[in-house]
């Protein structure tokens, strides 16, 4: 995704130490790939966290990160497909 003149990149993975999956995004910087934010799905609480890791996240990068993180994280079971 591209936002005014930063690539960004969606990585998600599983945390076996905080017990739950994630969806990063990050961009390529000068000294290397900066992580911006976070969003984290525990399976202890079955809740949401955002964590942003730099200030001034573009609101619309934001946005796609929670939208993408309600498709992406939750469990799936027999009930919800």
């Amino acid at each position: 995704m591209q936002i005014e003149e930063h690539d960004y990149y969606f990585t998600r993975g599983s945390d076996v130490i905080r017990d739950g999956m994630f969806l990063e995004v990050s961009r390529d910087a000068e000294s290397g790939t900066e992580l911006v934010a976070e969003v984290f799905f525990s399976d202890i609480t079955l809740n949401y966290t955002l964590t942003c890791f730099m200030e001034d996240v573009p609101l619309e990068l934001i946005e796609e990160l929670i939208r993408q993180a309600k498709i992406r994280l939750p469990p799936v079971n027999e009930s919800n497909g």
